[in-house]
């Protein structure tokens, strides 16, 4: 077997494994099989988006939002 191609098949069965997961999480957070396919297709834009929803902003921990 090519190495590019060992590579390419470890690549792409982790990017699906990542993809999986994503789906199942956002399955799990109460959306639709629908949202969470989309959501696992777009695995890096959920994991920014879930960031940013689950993080407490500056304000939450006593910060102000001026330096």
């Amino acid at each position: 077997m090519d190495l590019g191609l060992a590579v390419a098949l470890i690549a792409g069965a982790a990017v699906l494994a990542l993809a999986g997961l994503t789906a199942v999480g956002e399955r799990r957070r109460g959306h639709g099989p629908g949202v969470a396919l989309v959501a696992g297709l777009f695995f890096p834009v959920t994991w920014v988006a879930w960031y940013l929803r689950d993080e407490p902003g500056p304000r939450a921990a006593g910060g102000s939002r001026l330096p």
